[in-house]
């Protein structure tokens, strides 16, 4: 039975290669030139993004370093670099796993970007200038059409420029990074759990609080915007966790 989840994952990343060959007329020559490690990295990535590997599930360097035909130095390389960015949680003596994260971890993600936003409408309110604004508009309306054409990845990028600009009018060095850490982080986890589950009405509601948050900077209401989001947060939270409940991995299903 764990042969067959395996062997089913493994699937997946050979699919991978084979389209990375026909892209590459030398086949795994043109493959190293790019570097085994770097295509190695961006096809688990992209694995992972799109969903086609559980969280929790096991990353097995030699059975990748088969695939590719390549050591397994650079394998590892490349998964270390998907711990960096969050993607993948390494255990000493146990190996590389889709990250999976806990209720409770993703509570205090949402926690501190609570944190983070506060501060961030506290030092920046004032300094959102009329064309942040129609920036912000801008981000709204790539956010509708990318929900509409079911892109959660350009849905968050877009999501995420929105409150990274609110950030950006603070000023503050500090708080403009550890803002842009959580928000990709958090955005690994809504996509991780799929927040497009359907269900029309709570993306609409999203974007009609991003809205709103637009007219409270437009009229000078820096309290009604830091209740807004405040709403908004609790909201996204929600969400997550129920299609964290509702999630079930490869382990699970065979």
């Amino acid at each position: 039975m764990f042969n067959n989840i395996v062997l089913d994952e493994y699937k997946i990343i050979t699919h991978y290669v084979k389209i990375a060959k026909k892209e590459h007329m030398g086949g795994l020559v043109e493959m190293r030139k790019e570097t085994v490690e770097q295509k190695v990295y961006q096809l688990i990535k992209n694995a992972i993004m799109k969903r086609q590997i559980a969280p929790g599930n096991q990353l097995f360097e030699s059975a990748i370093a088969e695939k590719v035909n390549a050591s397994r130095t650079p394998i590892r390389s490349a998964i270390l670099k998907l711990e960096s960015e969050g993607l993948v949680n390494v255990i000493p003596n146990k190996g590389a796993f889709i990250v999976q994260p806990t209720i409770e971890e993703m509570i205090q993600a949402f926690e501190m970007r609570k944190t983070l936003e506060e501060m961030a409408v506290q030092k920046g309110f004032s300094n959102i200038g009329t064309n942040d604004i129609d920036q912000l508009k801008q981000y709204v309306e790539e956010m509708r059409i990318a929900y509409k054409e079911r892109e959660i990845e350009l849905y968050q990028e877009k999501n995420n420029a929105f409150h990274l600009l609110i950030a950006k009018a603070s000023g503050n060095c500090y708080l403009i990074d550890f803002m842009r850490k959580i928000l990709n982080q958090i955005t690994i986890y809504m996509v991780l759990y799929d927040v497009f589950n359907g269900d029309n009405d709570n993306e609409e509601m999203d974007i009609l609080e991003h809205e709103e948050m637009i007219k409270h900077i437009e009229n000078g209401h820096e309290r009604k915007l830091r209740t807004i989001l405040s709403l908004h947060l609790d909201s996204s939270l929600t969400k997550l966790e129920q299609d964290k409940l509702n999630y079930q991995s490869l382990s699970t299903l065979f």
